[in-house]
C-alpha cells in the first residue's frame, strides 16, 4: 500500500472511530439516566444507597458484594403500616420504633426494630 492510499483512508477511519465513540457515549448516558425501578423488595450491596421510603429487612454476608461483603434485602414501606427492620435501617419519615430485639437476620448488628406508621 502506498502512503498516498493510506492518507486517503485516514479521514474515513477517523470518522468511523468518532462515530463509534459517540454511540458508546450515548448508550452510557442513557443507561445512567434511567434509574433502576424497584418494586416490593430487592437485594442490594450494603454500600448502595437505600431509596427514600425503603427499609432494610435483613442483611447477610456474601462474596457477591466486593469491598463490603454484605448484602441487604430492602423493601418498600408503601401500603404497609408496620415492618421489622435491621437496627441500621433508615427509618422513613412518619414512622416510629415500637420495639427492639436481637436477631440473626441482621448480620453486622444482630438487632432489629419493629416500626409503625405514626
Amino acid at each position: 500500500m502506498t502512503i498516498k492510499t493510506l492518507r486517503s483512508r485516514i479521514p474515513h477511519l477517523l470518522t468511523a472511530v468518532l462515530m463509534l465513540l459517540g454511540l458508546m457515549t450515548a448508550a452510557t448516558a442513557q443507561a445512567q439516566a434511567a434509574p433502576q425501578r424497584l418494586a416490593g423488595s430487592a437485594t442490594v450491596c450494603s454500600n448502595s444507597p437505600i431509596p427514600t421510603g425503603w427499609v432494610i429487612t435483613s442483611s447477610y454476608s456474601t462474596s457477591n458484594c466486593p469491598g463490603t461483603g454484605y448484602a441487604y434485602t430492602i423493601a418498600s414501606t408503601t401500603g404497609i403500616s408496620y415492618a421489622t427492620v435491621c437496627s441500621f435501617s433508615p427509618i422513613p419519615t412518619g414512622w416510629v420504633v415500637t420495639s427492639s430485639f436481637s436477631t440473626s437476620n441482621c448480620a453486622g448488628s444482630g438487632y432489629a426494630y419493629t416500626i409503625r406508621k405514626a
